[in-house]
């Protein structure tokens, strides 16, 4: 791999999408050389701001723009055929979160990448804001964390689209907006040794009262999270409740971190403000720093990087298990879920940076 610029390609110019794509644009070491949508208003008209090639059908962008790495922001029912494609070309990938629409597919995608020795990551961005980062160097500051709250409350809207369907979707909200806030669980206090969930539907309790269409997704979830040294974590997560909340609580024995994507505060057992700090980067310089580190990856060949797809795993065992634990109504471990796959703990962290594996956020790629 060259040691210039990484030639890129943007799949799903939707929010998310546009968001990438505009962070690519302010990444020294990117090119971008093509975008695609299968809108075609929307393709065209990406496409002649950058001056770039588009396309509606993404095989013929990949086919003719040879990427080094694609950036990939597709509903997830068209995410695995589109990563298959990228593996047979020796294309790196970054995917919007989740990685798959559930476990399974998830791991049959990381050992695909892993086969073609190709890096596969995901879009868990939080990691890359400074008040997380700096949450996550606090740990030590607080002790032993006995305790752990986060949620995420969002309102959706009528407009579920492909969201409606757990076909194409995989999950509802728990898969969707609960996937960022259980990452930073697990990127904080690592796997829980079990979880007990439940989930809730809106729609077909009250079908004429819901402002939702009908549905087979979960619009409610909640889970409670233990860990082996005694450690318990909650997870609220909502797509039906206003206005938009996002908060990760940690209490350890010697204080406490609170944090959202705008500030993050360290007060000790009594209260008192130890450290506080107000964000100062936009959105965009996130999406930035992520594209970045991966981009940095893929061009010098490193195997350990942030937010690889192995690492997600661990979400999707978490997942995957709440969503078992709704069924049988009892805990479930999310390690038995991993080992049904084959996998166990240091498999799910191989590609993981050391310094993360060190408890101390992850550095900038240099430019």
């Amino acid at each position: 791999m060259n040691d210039e610029t990484v030639s890129a390609v943007v799949i799903g110019l939707g929010a998310f999408g546009r968001q990438t794509l505009e962070a690519l644009c302010t990444c020294s070491f990117a090119r971008v050389v093509g975008v695609a949508d299968r809108d075609p208003q929307r393709a065209e008209q990406v496409g002649c701001e950058l001056d770039v090639p588009y396309y509606t059908d993404n095989r013929q962008l990949l086919l003719g723009t040879h990427p080094q790495a694609a950036f990939l922001a597709t509903p997830p029912m068209h995410a695995a055929d589109l990563m298959e494609t990228c593996a047979e070309k020796g294309i790196c990938v970054w995917k919007e979160a989740p990685l798959g629409r559930n476990l399974n597919e998830a791991v049959a995608m990381v050992r695909r990448f892993d086969e073609k020795d190709l890096l596969l990551a995901v879009g868990t961005q939080r990691r890359f804001t400074e008040t997380y980062q700096r949450a996550y160097a606090l740990l030590n500051d607080i002790g032993h964390v006995s305790l752990a709250r986060a949620h995420y409350l969002f309102n959706w809207g009528p407009e579920l689209q492909w969201r409606a369907d757990k076909q194409s979707a995989g999950g509802g909200v728990l898969l969707e907006l609960g996937y960022h806030p259980i990452d930073l669980l697990v990127w904080m206090l690592g796997l829980p040794e079990e979880v007990y969930g439940v989930t809730a539907c809106e729609a077909p309790r009250n079908c004429e009262a819901s402002p939702q269409p009908p549905h087979d997704t979960d619009d409610t979830a909640s889970a409670i999270l233990r860990y082996k040294d005694d450690t318990m974590a909650s997870l609220i997560t909502s797509r039906v409740s206003g206005p938009v909340s996002e908060e990760l609580e940690l209490y350890g024995r010697d204080g406490s971190v609170t944090v959202t994507s705008e500030v993050c505060t360290l007060r000790n057992s009594d209260g008192d403000v130890l450290d506080h700090l107000q964000a100062s980067s936009r959105p965009l310089d996130v999406f930035r720093r992520q594209a970045e580190a991966f981009l940095h990856a893929v061009r010098t060949g490193h195997r350990r990087y942030s937010c690889s797809a192995a690492e997600n795993l661990l979400n999707h065992a978490v997942i995957d298990t709440i969503y078992l634990s709704t069924q049988t109504c009892q805990p479930e471990s999310p390690l038995d879920q991993l080992r049904i796959h084959g996998l166990d703990l240091s498999d799910c962290l191989k590609h993981c940076p050391l310094s993360v594996l060190g408890n101390s956020p992850p550095e900038p790629p240099k430019p």
